[in-house]
């Protein structure tokens, strides 16, 4: 594997968390294999969730995808019936995403697989090494806004 101890940029903070990001997904992708969704769907789903219907633009803005790559995104989100866009009643020419009845049972039955991936590859940490992780990783992401992705 590249990137072990002795690589060149082993040493790069930054690198390291590249490579977990890449194992996240990696693991993400093959847990949800049998699902309708891929962790991309995955993320807009639950950040519309969370967000409770927000606009395309503002999804493409908090995940740091390009607005073009969002439109196809939510596409397909629509085509499985997992979300809806509806008309934004305070501004008519926008739009608003929302999960679906049948998006939000698929966010309920996949929690426990996001928790099995977490499970599995912080198994090595202590609870507080989790805590501190979790909070360090919060604040870095709330400190730097996700520049936009354009693929």
């Amino acid at each position: 594997m590249s990137g072990v101890p002795g690589s060149t940029l082993w040493g790069n903070t930054g690198y390291r968390l590249i490579k977990l990001g890449e194992m996240v997904f990696a693991m993400t992708e093959e847990a949800f294999g049998s699902l309708e969704v891929n962790p991309r769907q995955f993320n807009v789903l639950a950040t519309a969730a969370a967000m409770e219907s927000p606009s395309q633009q503002e999804l493409s803005r908090r995940l740091g995808i390009d607005p073009n790559v969002m439109v196809g995104v939510v596409d397909d989100l629509e085509q499985q019936g997992l979300a809806e866009r509806r008309r934004n009643p305070a501004d008519r020419r926008r739009y608003i995403v929302a999960p679906t009845e049948r998006g939000r049972r698929l966010l309920k039955e996949t929690a426990g697989i996001v928790e099995e991936i977490e499970s599995r590859l912080f198994a090595g940490l202590s609870e507080d090494e989790r805590a501190v992780l979790h909070d360090i990783a919060g604040r870095l992401l709330q400190e730097h806004p996700p520049p936009v992705k354009r693929h």
